[in-house]
C-alpha cells in the first residue's frame, strides 16, 4: 500500500507550493524574501531559500515548525517528548544539546533558546528558511541556516477570524483574531489560541496519558504611521504550555522493536514564554533606517523520571528563568537602488540562571545532587553587505565582526542522610571574537534564469558544560565552517513552472558534539576534529491550470566525521553524523474544483507525502532509524464567509521512532514511538 501511495505522489510530483488563482493568467506568485534585509525576490536571491506562504501553512496544516520537515530540502527537526529542547538540523548542521546552530526569528525577534522555538503557529503570514550560514547579517547561532516566521501585521480594515479544529485522541485547537483600525494612523491586531491533546500513549505503571498537552497563547501587534516617512510597530507575544509526561519506551537495538511505556514517577514540562519588541522605521531621502529592540523571558520547570522504569532510580527536576534583550540598528539602501547595501550594529544580553535537583536511589543508599548555574552572556557586532551589479552579473560581499563574552558561576552540593556536602564551585569567563566574511556572484542571462555561487564562513561560539565531572570538561571550544554553494533558479512555460537546484559542500572544524560524561550520568559537549557535509537540493512548483498545482522538495545530505577520536580507544572517524536523514522528500498536490452551487464556492482537495531516508541516532552509528514515509490529506469546502473540512495525518499508520537515547548507567536504550493515524474536522470563519 505504501508503494502505491508513493508512486501516486511521484506521478503528481507535488506540493502546495503554488496556489490557485481565479484568473486567466496562470503563473506562480512572486515571493519576496524579507530575511535578505533588502527585500529580494526568491528567484533572484543568490542563496538556497524556501518560502511557505500563509495559504501553504493552512494547506499543509502546519501547527508548529517541526511540521516543516521535508517540505524544505534537508531540514529535519525531530519531534520528541516535550518542548524543552527542539533540535533543528539543516544540511546536517545542528546540535541536540546547548545553543542552537540554526537561527529562529519571529517577527524579526531572535529566539535564542531551544526551549522557545517549538511554539503554536497561528495567524501566519509567511515562513522563510535560508540554508547555509547566515552569520554576516544575523550573527550568532546561524551557521546551519535561518528560519524566519512572520505573523500578520495590522491593517486598515475591520476584520475578524475564527478557527476550530477537533481530532481523535481529543485534540482541540481554537484560534480567534481581530484586526481593528483605531484611526487613519493607528491599527492593531490581536489573536488568542488554545490547544489541547489528551495524549497518544499510556503509561502501563498507572494507566495515565504520558503526553498530554495544554497550550494557551496570545499575540498583540500595533502599527502607528507617525507620518509618511516614519512608522512604529510594537509586538507582545505570550505562550503558556503544560505537558504531562514523556512517551519513552524500552527499545531493543537488536530487534529494532519498542516495548511498553512503564515508569513510576510522572513527568512534566511547564513553560511560560513572553516575547515583546518594537521596530521604528524611517525613510530618509537617500536610505532607510531601522531601529529595533526586544525583550524575552522564558520560565520553565522540567521534571523527569530519567531511568524510565517502575523502580525509583533517577529523578531530575530542573528550573530556568532565562531573560534576553536584543538591540539592532540598520541603515540600508532604497529598495529600487541599483547598488544595494546594508550596514548595522547589533547587541544582546542574556541571563541564564538554572537550578537542578537530581535524586539517585540504589539498594544501598539515596542521595540528592543540588546544582546551581548562573550564566551571563553579552555580545555585539558590526556588519555590512553590498550587492554591486555589473551588466547581468551581481557581485556580493559581506562581513561581520562578532564579539561575545560569557561568565558562568557554578555550585555543586551533595545531600546524603540529611547532611549536605559541598562538592565543587567555580566562576569562569570566556571571550570570543570572530570575523565572518561572505562572497557570492550571480548571473542572470534572462529574467527567468539566475545562477549563483557563494562561499560563506560559519561560526558558533564555545561555552560551558552543565554536567561536569573533570576540570577539562568545564568548557568547550568554538566551531567553524566554510560553506561552498552553487545553484540555478529557473522559471519556464510563462512562469507556470519554477525549478531550483543547488549543490553544497561544508568544511567543518571543531564540531561541537555530545558525549556521555565518564560516569554515564548525563552528557557534555566536546569538540570533534573535523567533519564534512555535502549534498544537493531541488525544489519545483508547477501550476498545471487554474484547478491543479504540484510541487516537490528534495534534499540529499552526506554528512560524516573526518576526524573524531573520542579517547585513546574510541575512534568515530568516518562515522555518519547523527540525526541527519540521508534523503528528505516532500510532495503534495492541490486540486481546486470551482462549484458555485448550493452556496459552495469551491472544493479543495489536498494531499502530501513526506519521505525520510535512513539516519543514525548517535555518533557510534549503532542505533538507527530505517526510512519511513508519512501521508496526510485534507478536504475543504469553501463558502462565502466560512469553510469547513476534514483532515487526516499518517494515513498509513506508519511505524517509526520519533526519538532515541541511551542511559549508559542502566545499559538500556529508550525510544519514543511514532504518533498513530489521526483524523478530524475543522471550521474556519471570517467576519
Amino acid at each position: 500500500m505504501k508503494k502505491i501511495y508513493a508512486l501516486f505522489f511521484v506521478f503528481l510530483s507535488a506540493s502546495s507550493f503554488g496556489q490557485i488563482q481565479k484568473n486567466d493568467t496562470i503563473k506562480i506568485d512572486e515571493v519576496i524574501i524579507d530575511a535578505s534585509k533588502n527585500n529580494t525576490k526568491l528567484q533572484n536571491i543568490p542563496i538556497a531559500a524556501s518560502a511557505v506562504t500563509a495559504k501553504k501553512v493552512d494547506r499543509l496544516k502546519l501547527d508548529n515548525l517541526t511540521k516543516l520537515n521535508a517540505f524544505v530540502p534537508n531540514l529535519f527537526m525531530p519531534e520528541h517528548g516535550t518542548r524543552l529542547n527542539t533540535y533543528i538540523y539543516i544540511r546536517g548542521i545542528g546540535v541536540s544539546k546547548g545553543e542552537p546552530s540554526v537561527g529562529v526569528y519571529v517577527d524579526d525577534i531572535p529566539y535564542f533558546d531551544n526551549g522557545a522555538v517549538n511554539f503554536e503557529l497561528f495567524d501566519i503570514k509567511k515562513i522563510e528558511v535560508l540554508r547555509g550560514p547566515q552569520g554576516t547579517l544575523y550573527g550568532r547561532n546561524t551557521m546551519g541556516g535561518l528560519i524566519k516566521v512572520y505573523t500578520e501585521d495590522p491593517a486598515w480594515k475591520n476584520k475578524g477570524s475564527l478557527k476550530l479544529d477537533y481530532g481523535n485522541y481529543n485534540q482541540i485547537k481554537a484560534v480567534a483574531g481581530y484586526n481593528l483600525p483605531i484611526s487613519s494612523k493607528l491599527a492593531i491586531i490581536s489573536n488568542a489560541a488554545y490547544t489541547h491533546k489528551d495524549g497518544f500513549f499510556t503509561n502501563a505503571f498507572d494507566q495515565s496519558k504520558v503526553d498530554k498537552l495544554d497550550t494557551y497563547a496570545g499575540r498583540f501587534k500595533s502599527k502607528y504611521k507617525i507620518n509618511d516617512r516614519v512608522n512604529l510597530k510594537f509586538l507582545l507575544n505570550f505562550e503558556k504550555s503544560n505537558q504531562y509526561g514523556f512517551p519513552y519506551a524500552l527499545y531493543n537495538t537488536e530487534t529494532q522493536q519498542t516495548g511498553e511505556i512503564n515508569y513510576n514517577d510522572p513527568g512534566k514540562y511547564d513553560r511560560n514564554f513572553l516575547s515583546s519588541g518594537f521596530n521604528l522605521n524611517y525613510k530618509a531621502h537617500l536610505f532607510d533606517v531601522s531601529i529595533s529592540s526586544s525583550y524575552q523571558k522564558l520560565k520553565d520547570d522540567y521534571a523527569l523520571d530519567q531511568d524510565f522504569t517502575p523502580q525509583p532510580i533517577y529523578f531530575v527536576d530542573m528550573a530556568r528563568n532565562n531573560q534576553t534583550g536584543v538591540q539592532e540598528l540598520n541603515f540600508k539602501s532604497k529598495r529600487n537602488a541599483k547598488i544595494k547595501w546594508i550596514a548595522g550594529l547589533f547587541s544582546f544580553q542574556r541571563s541564564l540562571p538554572k537550578s537542578v535537583v537530581a535524586d539517585i536511589t540504589t539498594p544501598h543508599y539515596a542521595m540528592r545532587i543540588l546544582k546551581d548555574y548562573d550564566q551571563q552572556i553579552s555580545g555585539g557586532a558590526m556588519f555590512g553587505q553590498i550587492d554591486y551589479p555589473i551588466g547581468k552579473f551581481v557581485l556580493s560581499s559581506g562581513i561581520r565582526y562578532d564579539m561575545e563574552s560569557s561568565r558562568m558561576t557554578y555550585n555543586y552540593d551533595l545531600k546524603m542522610h540529611n547532611h549536605i556536602t559541598h562538592k565543587d564551585d567555580f566562576t569562569h569567563h570566556l571571550d570570543f571574537t570572530q570575523v565572518l566574511p561572505k562572497f557570492s556572484i550571480s548571473y542572470a542571462p534572462t529574467d527567468n534564469i539566475t545562477t549563483y555561487t557563494s562561499a560563506t564562513k560559519g561560526y558558533k561560539a564555545g561555552g560551558f558544560n552543565a554536567t561536569i565531572e573533570r576540570p577539562e570538561d568545564e568548557t568547550f571550544d568554538p566551531e567553524y565552517s566554510w560553506n561552498y554553494e552553487a545553484g540555478i533558479k529557473t522559471r519556464f512555460f510563462d512562469r507556470k513552472l519554477t525549478a531550483n537546484f543547488d549543490v553544497f559542500y561544508i568544511d567543518w572544524k571543531s564540531q561541537q558534539v555530545i558525549q556521555s560524561v565518564p560516569s554515564g550520568r548525563g552528557v557534555m559537549t566536546k569538540n570533534a576534529g573535523r567533519s564534512e557535509s555535502k549534498g544537493v537540493e531541488f525544489e519545483s512548483a508547477y501550476k498545471l491550470n487554474k484547478n491543479l498545482n504540484f510541487g516537490l522538495a528534495f534534499g540529499y545530505t552526506n554528512a560524516k566525521f573526518l576526524d573524531y577520536k573520542k579517547n585513546n580507544t574510541t575512534d568515530y572517524s568516518l562515522n555518519k553524523l547523527p540525526l541527519v536523514p540521508e534523503y528528505t522528500t516532500g510532495l503534495a498536490a492541490n486540486y481546486n474544483y470551482f462549484l458555485q452551487k448550493f452556496g459552495i464556492k469551491s472544493l479543495v482537495f489536498h494531499a502530501d507525502y513526506k519521505y525520510f531516508g535512513k539516519f543514525y541516532w548517535d555518533v557510534d552509528n549503532l542505533a538507527y532509524q530505517k526510512p519511513y514515509a508519512l501521508l496526510n490529506t485534507n478536504i475543504t469546502v469553501n463558502m462565502k464567509h466560512f469553510s469547513l473540512g476534514i483532515w487526516g495525518k499518517n494515513l498509513t499508520n506508519a511505524s517509526y521512532n520519533r526519538y532515541y537515547f541511551r542511559v549508559a548507567t542502566l545499559n538500556k536504550s529508550f525510544a519514543e514511538p511514532a504518533q498513530p493515524l489521526q483524523f478530524g474536522l475543522f471550521l474556519k470563519a471570517g467576519f
